[in-house]
């Protein structure tokens, strides 16, 4: 078995399913072109190659179909490529695309396998993606032609980069973003919407200032990462902290305020609601301006609403899912505050954890799985932990 087959999936399953045929040009940017492949197969997909003979100056076959786990054609053959790939493949993609191929593809020129098969999508409206890379003064002069493209509803083109008078191929996670949102599956139904709100919120002392905490997200970002393996649809509420992957969407905030507001926005368009977000219990009397530094300062403090409490009383139907962080107790009392705040707030799960054993930031983390039928101790690093609690909530769900 390729190795390549053991990269299928392991990012998410939004590429599931799918099959994408990546032509590459003979631009330098073509040494990028396995890791491009790699990041597709990661989502799920199953990837082809074709080359121009051009391109075999910048880069070998055998380093694309170590990239991609399949053969890497560059002609056409008795085997009518071009038609056999354009029926079994879901979507063109052209990483690098030369101006040269680009202009051909507007004109309708098949004088090679790349271009040939590219004629056969243009004209049956699957999608071509076009992913430029050139000089920028060739940028320029093929502009016409790119505008003419980007007129086709099957034909997308993904903005280079332009730096130090170059068109520079876009960056391989922005290429395989797009990817998904053209062909990509829609994950977000019933009973497989997950919403997470994650990393520490911040409370404004004056319009400078701001007092916090040291959450670090990784424990939010590592759930989103595990949701995102098992299949379902995952967006995250961030403060401050870790940011999620680009492949998930995610709504910045910064205040308690802010990030209650935002998770009851949302909260309707999703099943299950989990905050593991370390958000402020307590607010800033407002002050304007910029406070003086001349003199001690005593700031007045005011508790903030209880986000999972406001959430519970919205979302009466829906799973919610807390964190309870303490600091140096015992198992009996950290199990016994996590309780209290299951019942207060009629949560469907919470999860319980000691930061005086793993603190803020670090990778590892030992937690008490906590419902109204049973107490589960887990621990490990927070990404084998976030995968033991998507197993829980999958039973709960029962998709």
């Amino acid at each position: 078995m390729h190795p390549t087959k053991f990269l299928k999936g392991t990012k998410s399953k939004l590429l599931e399913n799918k099959k994408i045929l990546v032509a590459v040009t003979s631009s330098i940017a073509a040494i990028e072109t396995p890791k491009l492949m790699r990041e597709l197969i990661r989502h799920g997909a199953e990837v082809y190659c074709i080359i121009t003979k051009e391109t075999k100056k910048i880069i070998g076959k055998d380093a694309l179909k170590f990239g991609c786990g399949n053969e890497v054609y560059e002609e056409i053959t008795g085997d009518i490529e071009h038609i056999k790939l354009y029926n079994e493949c879901d979507c063109l993609l052209i990483y690098p695309a030369t101006a040269n191929v680009i202009s051909k593809i507007n004109l309708g020129l098949g004088d090679n396998i790349v271009t040939t098969t590219s004629l056969m999508f243009k004209g049956g409206n699957k999608p071509i993606i076009i992913v430029p890379a050139m000089h920028e003064n060739m940028y320029n002069a093929i502009k016409k032609h790119i505008d003419e493209l980007k007129m086709n509803k099957n034909i997308y083109i993904v903005s280079p980069k332009f730096e130090e008078g170059k068109a520079k191929v876009a960056n391989i996670e922005d290429v395989v973003n797009y990817t998904i949102k053209i062909v990509g599956n829609n994950l977000k139904k019933e009973r497989n919407r997950v919403l997470i709100l994650n990393g520490g919120t911040v409370e404004f002392i004056d319009k400078v200032r701001v007092i916090s905490n040291l959450s670090s997200g990784k424990m939010g970002v590592s759930l989103a990462e595990a949701f995102c393996r098992e299949g379902f649809y995952v967006e995250v509420i961030s403060g401050i902290g870790l940011e999620p992957p680009y492949y998930i969407k995610t709504h910045k905030v910064l205040t308690a305020k802010e990030m209650l507001n935002k998770a009851i926005e949302l909260g309707k368009d999703f099943d299950i609601i989990i905050s593991s977000a370390a958000i402020s219990d307590f607010t800033v009397e407002s002050y304007n301006g910029k406070l003086s530094s001349d003199k001690d300062l005593t700031i007045r403090l005011k508790r903030n609403p209880k986000v999972l409490e406001e959430l519970r009383k919205i979302y009466k139907d829906k799973i919610i899912i807390g964190f309870k962080a303490e600091y140096n107790l015992d198992e009996e009392s950290l199990i016994k505050k996590a309780k209290e705040k299951l019942n207060k707030y009629n949560l469907n799960m919470i999860i319980a954890n000691d930061l005086s054993k793993y603190y803020f930031g670090d990778d590892n983390i030992e937690v008490y799985i906590i419902t109204n039928s049973y107490i589960e101790k887990l621990s490990g690093t927070k990404k084998e932990v976030a995968e033991k609690i998507v197993e829980k909530v999958k039973n709960m769900v029962k998709r």
